[in-house]
């Protein structure tokens, strides 16, 4: 069986108190429903379903060549690039002689632009994990919008991740990656290392100084940096010890386009924050059909973004 967990960022006005833990807490298989709330503990962690991870210790990932068309395409790159750089070989434990092998089994290699600007998995076709921006219109709505989205397939019995993919609303919101304090509205880099942590993953942490605390404050620059609490994130699904072999090839290969035979918009389609939204995948004879479902909202804890629509620059 088959998942779909899609992970956003949404806009508010206000974020009430922040808890305080000690804890992260990891993404699972089990999706809560208005009829069977997933069960959690004393941190709003879930205690049920499979914990996701990706088998490999290296995943490979590209942008989508249009960027977008408020900042420039190689400086975007960039910026994805040190996000993503965030959570590679990050060290586990004290420093010691050996502390160059007590690193996580976790890093990334970039692919060149590519073509295809679709969140989606194919089951029977090749795949990539791309990084996208929607300049003209976000059709994904939550509670007073959303600034990016992370969707992850995942194997329903074992949590064995098969695909993952980031969106980014640049429609509604000005994402920006100046390091002029007053330049700054929402920072990309701040936001896709969030993302990056739902791409391995890791759900919302309890503590408000992590990098994958549910609030992002624009427009702080806090969430580049991982956090203690997101190293324990990390070490965990990825310990040093882990068994576990370099392969960048998504699952069915690597394609740099999107299926030219699909005009749907993908196993990939959300709802409201919070709220599953079921849709039929085809599987093979004998397993159940793959879920669409809706993961957690970041909320902002600071303004809201409303950006007027605009058309896309000449390609």
């Amino acid at each position: 069986m088959r998942r779909t967990l899609a992970t956003v960022i949404g806009i508010v006005g206000l974020l009430g108190a922040a808890r305080d833990a000690s804890a992260f807490c990891r993404s699972t298989t089990c999706r809560s429903s208005g009829t069977k709330p997933c069960a959690v503990d004393e941190n709003g962690c879930p205690t049920e379903g499979a914990k996701l991870f990706w088998s490999s210790s290296c995943i490979s990932y590209a942008m989508n060549e249009l960027g977008t068309q408020d900042l420039d395409p190689s400086e975007t790159r960039a910026v994805i690039k040190k996000a993503f750089q965030a959570w590679s070989d990050v060290p586990c434990g004290a420093p010691g002689k050996d502390s160059a092998l007590n690193v996580a089994t976790m890093t990334f290699q970039e692919r060149e632009p590519v073509s295809c600007k679709k969140s989606e998995y194919r089951k029977d076709g090749r795949n990539l994990n791309v990084i996208l921006f929607q300049d003209d219109d976000w059709k994904y709505r939550g509670i007073g919008g959303t600034i990016a989205k992370t969707s992850v397939t995942y194997n329903d019995e074992t949590g064995e991740i098969y695909d993952a993919d980031i969106e980014v609303n640049a429609a509604n919101n000005t994402v920006t990656i100046t390091e002029d304090p007053r330049k700054i509205e929402y920072d990309l880099r701040s936001i896709l290392t969030h993302e990056v942590g739902h791409f391995i993953g890791i759900a919302h942490s309890p503590q408000s100084s992590a990098v994958m605390f549910e609030s992002y404050s624009p427009p702080s620059t806090a969430q580049r940096k991982l956090t203690a609490d997101d190293v324990a994130a990390v070490c965990a699904i990825y310990p040093p010890n882990r068994s576990a072999v370099c392969n960048v090839e998504p699952r069915g290969g690597f394609s740099a386009t999107c299926n030219p035979n699909d005009s749907s918009p993908g196993p990939c389609a959300v709802a409201t924050a919070g709220v599953g939204a079921a849709g039929a995948v085809n599987e093979p004879a004998g397993t159940s059909a793959a879920l669409v479902m809706v993961g957690l909202g970041l909320l902002a804890a600071a303004r809201v973004s409303c950006r007027t629509k605009r058309s896309r620059r000449p390609s």
